[in-house]
C-alpha cells in the first residue's frame, strides 16, 4: 500500500502528527495570530512592489520565486517580535532551509 510518509502508514502518521501538534501548540498559541498575518502580508506586498517575485536567497543565490513567505529574522521562540523590522521575505524553500538550519 502506498503512503504519504515512507516511514509511517497513514494511520500512524496521523497519530504522530496529532501528538506533535499538541506538544507544539497551535499557530495562534505560538504567536502567529491575525496580527502576524497582517504584518506578513504587508511585508510581502512591500517586497513585491520593490523587487517583484524574487527571493533574496538563503544559502543560495537570489532567484525568481512566486511562493514568497514572511520570515522572522529573530524567531519568536528566541525572543523575536512580530514588528515589521523583524520580518524578512524568503521563498518557501529558502524559509524551510533556514528553519531546518536552526
Amino acid at each position: 500500500m502506498l503512503t504519504r510518509n515512507a516511514s509511517r502508514c497513514d494511520e500512524h502518521q496521523a497519530a504522530w502528527q496529532q501528538r506533535r501538534d499538541q506538544q507544539r501548540g497551535s499557530a495562534t498559541q505560538r504567536g502567529y495570530d491575525s496580527e502576524w498575518r497582517k504584518v506578513a502580508a504587508a511585508a510581502i506586498d512591500r517586497w513585491r512592489q520593490e523587487y517583484g517575485d524574487w527571493c533574496p536567497g538563503w544559502g543560495v543565490q537570489p532567484h525568481h520565486a512566486t511562493d514568497l513567505t514572511a520570515d522572522h529574522v529573530t524567531p519568536l521562540a528566541h525572543g523575536g517580535t512580530n514588528e515589521p523590522s523583524n520580518v524578512a521575505v524568503l521563498c518557501r524553500p529558502c524559509n524551510s532551509r533556514k528553519h531546518a538550519h536552526r
